[in-house]
């Protein structure tokens, strides 16, 4: 068990990123990021001006949502974002104080596909300035005072008048969803499906306001003086397409639209009305996108020419990762040479031995259905392929998804 676990570390210190960036509060690993964009103070507005068809929004004073800046960065299997506010990220009012209980998010919506005729307009979610084709987002819900929720949203769905209609066209992308398929497609705002996903790779739908969520794999810190915050959210969990590719992987391109929204019953505006904490005064600020941000590998060059210093294969990633009915695990070896290829679990079990020959050198590739030893098909979850040669061995994280 102990070279087992040794095993699951060397992959630890693989997955570092261009930006290594740790959700924790403290902002000085985000001061090397590049991709930033800056937006200016005192131009929240109010949330329902495209619905009451007017041509743009009207203002409204809530600090607490106006963005000042927002950075973007990714490593090797997750996205993250950063924002910050004039006032306080994640305020609302609570009931604890007399008041009303309070929303807020923290919204990054993404174009997952680069492709303008899927998904929303900003302007339907009465966002500003607008821009169109946004498929998903990974959001942070706060509520009556404290954390609430960290979801995933897909918007791929038409939006009818008709409650009925609505639930017919999200009743097969509810069945997509347990098969973790993803359909991209022209949708709308206002109907979706929303989610939280823990790291087996199950998954509850939410609604806002609902019970309080915590284990999920999207995660969010706020600073301490609530100015700054940060949000992870992993790639896999939003799922893939109907043929199995991943909605978002390296060497994608994707527009990404960065949004702070509450209910406002502590806003400026509110105690300017003189109903502090007992009515909604909803505001938001979104910030101009961020176009064409490029999902680099940054990785792959980089541990090929460590391998060829000082060691004599090379294992790539799986593909598709995350998978379903299987993935092709791909390797390279330099030289003829006896080589194991294990598949081990998140508890650092070995479930399945899929090569344990004397291989010649050149490329090789092997299937695996996730399945075990005995042929059984394993359950979700993390699993590593550890490929080793003499005293050389090789580690990449797989994700099985079913």
């Amino acid at each position: 068990m102990q070279k087992i676990i040794i095993v699951i570390l060397l992959f630890s210190s693989l997955a570092f990123s261009q930006n290594s960036i740790t959700i924790d509060g403290n902002f000085d690993d985000w001061q090397s990021v590049t991709t930033v964009i800056k937006d200016s103070a005192n131009d929240e507005h109010d949330t329902d001006w495209w619905g009451d068809g007017l041509a743009q929004p009207v203002p409204r004073k809530y600090s607490d949502i106006d963005i000042l800046e927002v950075k973007f960065t990714h490593d090797r299997e997750n996205l993250y974002g950063y924002v910050k506010a004039i006032g306080v990220v994640g305020r609302t009012s609570n009931t604890a104080d007399g008041n009303r209980d309070g929303r807020y998010y923290y919204i990054i919506t993404i174009d997952v596909d680069n492709n303008d005729s899927t998904g929303y307009a900003i302007e339907e979610g009465n966002y500003w300035p607008n821009s169109i084709g946004y498929d998903m987002n990974m959001e942070v819900e706060f509520y009556n005072g404290s954390f609430n929720t960290g979801h995933y949203i897909n918007h791929e769905f038409p939006d009818y008048d008709n409650e009925e209609a609505n639930e017919a066209v999200l009743e097969p992308g509810m069945v997509d969803l347990e098969n973790h398929i993803i359909r991209l497609a022209p949708g709308s705002y206002g109907n979706y499906l929303q989610y939280v996903i823990f790291p087996d790779t199950s998954f509850v739908y939410v609604s806002d306001r609902g019970p309080v969520i915590e284990g999920g794999i999207i995660e969010i810190a706020v600073s301490h003086d609530g100015h700054e915050a940060e949000m992870k959210a992993p790639m896999w969990g939003f799922f893939w397409d109907e043929y199995g590719v991943p909605i978002i992987q390296l060497g994608d391109t994707i527009d990404i639209s960065f949004s702070l929204e509450g209910s406002g019953e502590l806003s400026e505006s509110a105690i300017e009305g003189g109903h502090t904490g007992n009515k909604s005064v909803w505001g938001s600020d979104t910030a101009t996108p961020i176009v064409a941000y490029y999902l680099k590998d940054f990785w792959t060059t980089v541990e090929q020419k460590q391998v060829a210093v000082s060691n004599s294969f090379t294992l790539n990633q799986n593909y598709p990762n995350p998978f379903n009915n299987h993935t092709t695990i791909f390797y390279f070896l330099s030289h003829n040479i006896y080589v194991s290829l294990l598949i081990f679990n998140a508890n650092g079990q070995m479930v399945s031995r899929l090569i344990d020959e004397n291989q010649n050198s050149g490329s090789h590739q092997v299937i695996w259905n996730g399945s075990d030893e005995n042929g059984n098909i394993l359950s979700s979850g993390i699993y590593f392929a550890v490929l080793k040669a003499g005293e050389e061995q090789q580690v990449k994280r797989m994700v099985l998804l079913k």
